[in-house]
């Protein structure tokens, strides 16, 4: 919200009311706020996000890849995104595909990872995912020019909290 002409949030799997009942979120807005409402505002917002980014004209920017049922971008800007994610179809193919050139393994451990002779590239936003993989996580930045850089870094230390005390990092994991 702060630089709406410079970052686009665009919307993934996980920004559904599905998969965040799943991986906790619903769980920790109830514990935090005493009540859904919250989890159900921000899935609300979620609906909103758009499911693609276009720079320049030059770079097309999803979550997870490309739906063979999508062949122009006026295809894409005619789904209605203000929805639950479906199982199937075009909408969750942009948001949950994976690109594949050759499958060594199934997690970007450094961050990002080009594929098909530098054309596509996967950036992992996700440090030790799911406080277990011990991947670093990467953004992608562009300059004026569309020249790349990335970002790499690692997860923060896992919150814990017990029924009265504040949240502290814990190094053991």
């Amino acid at each position: 919200m702060k630089y709406p002409d410079r970052i686009t949030l665009i919307r993934g799997n996980h920004e559904s009311r599905q998969i965040t009942q799943v991986y906790g979120f619903y769980d920790e807005c109830l514990r935090k706020y005493g009540s859904v409402n919250v989890w159900r505002y921000c899935t609300d917002i979620f609906d909103y996000l758009s499911l693609s980014a276009l720079i320049e004209n030059k770079i097309f920017s999803v979550h997870g890849g490309l739906s063979p049922a999508i062949t122009t971008l006026d295809q894409i800007r005619t789904i209605d995104r203000k929805q639950e994610v479906p199982h199937d179809g075009a909408m969750c193919d942009l948001l949950w595909s994976d690109p594949e050139d050759i499958v060594d393994d199934w997690l970007v451990m450094e961050g990002y990872k080009w594929m098909f002779n530098n054309q596509i590239v996967t950036v992992w936003s996700a440090p030790n995912y799911c406080y277990r993989c011990g991947n670093v996580a990467a953004i992608l930045e562009l300059d004026e020019n569309l020249n790349k850089q990335f970002r790499v870094f690692d997860a923060a230390p896992q919150l814990i909290q017990t029924d009265n005390a504040p949240l502290t990092g814990r190094h053991d994991l």
